[in-house]
């Protein structure tokens, strides 16, 4: 029997095959395991990471089970799943893989289980940096033989060299004069 409302509009989460409705939770149940082979899958890459919207797709598309609702307001739900049940397993945390379309891992993140004891400190970005860096220890067939290095991605680290670039360069001046100082460090006016 097929759960279609008045409008004749799919249930908000759905079997593609007959549109018939499914429990959020029930498609957490299917997804939740997708979503950990999935990352795994990119953890065999050195430095690759899947977007939320990449990783969404995938579980509804391999489940077979849809959801109209809005990206933002479940795929936490389902990483915050995988985060647990990696950290269960004695894995790295998988999470640090999945990232906003912009490459960065954003705030919510430094709330995530942890399967190592550490805290995020004042870059979060680079705390999930130094997270993908286990995953990749573990699964990359590609990782250098020195064991490779923790890296933002490569649109973060377009974003800080421009950022970096904007920033003027202050110069040292004179406290008497205010003029700025040459190369000598002192002075040509004050002495």
């Amino acid at each position: 029997m097929t759960s279609v409302n008045r409008n004749g509009d799919l249930p908000g989460t759905y079997r593609v095959t007959e549109g018939s409705r499914v429990p959020f939770k029930d498609a957490l149940a299917s997804w939740v395991p997708i979503a950990h082979q999935e990352l795994i899958s990119t953890a065999k890459r050195y430095h690759a990471v899947i977007t939320y919207m990449e990783l969404s797709e995938l579980v509804q598309e391999k489940s077979g089970i849809r959801t109209r609702v809005l990206l933002t307001n479940w795929i936490g739900k389902l990483l915050e799943e995988v985060a647990v049940r990696a950290k269960a397993k004695g894995e790295p945390p998988l999470t640090s893989l999945c990232v906003h379309q912009d490459g960065t891992i954003g705030p919510g993140y430094a709330r995530a289980p942890r399967s190592v004891v550490d805290s995020p400190g004042e870059d979060i970005e680079y705390y999930a940096a130094e997270h993908r860096l286990l995953c990749y220890r573990e699964y990359a067939v590609d990782l250098p033989e020195d064991g490779g290095r923790p890296a933002l991605t490569k649109a973060e680290t377009r974003r800080r060299a421009r950022k970096a670039a904007q920033q003027p360069i202050m110069q040292p001046v004179c406290p008497n004069c205010s003029t700025v100082l040459p190369a000598t460090g002192r002075c040509d006016y004050c002495g």
